[in-house]
Formats: C-alpha cells, sequence, structure tokens
C-alpha cells in the first residue's frame, strides 16, 4: 500500500501496476454491493475489506481512459 493515501477519508480500493509500481486509487459501488452479498450469503456480516487489484497496461490502449 502506497505511504500516502489520496483518498485517505474514505474507503477505496487500490489498481496496481505492476511494472511501474503505479497505484490507481478507486471506488465502486457495484463492488461494495457484491461484496456485501457473498458475505451475507456466507452468514456473515462483512465490517471491513481490503481490495488489491494487480495488473499491466493493456498494450495499444489509451491509459487516460
Amino acid at each position: 500500500m502506497p505511504d500516502s493515501e489520496l483518498i485517505p477519508d474514505e474507503h477505496h480500493d487500490h489498481l496496481i501496476d505492476i511494472r511501474s509500481g503505479k497505484v490507481i486509487e478507486f471506488r465502486n459501488e457495484e463492488i461494495e454491493a457484491i461484496q456485501d452479498v457473498i458475505a451475507k450469503r456466507s452468514g456473515y456480516r462483512l465490517v471491513d475489506h481490503r481490495l488489491e487489484l494487480y495488473a499491466v497496461p493493456v498494450e495499444g490502449k489509451d491509459k487516460a481512459k
């Protein structure tokens, strides 16, 4: 996890470029909702989580998208 969080006061997840080490912080309501569903189906109440996605850039794609 990075030393300096860009979104420190609200929950967020990370997409990590394993080539450059760049960390992209994001929040996605669909991911948040499905985590709750998974916990409930398993008989639990989700109290916290951490999500880190490890990726490499897609060749030929505009990284600004």
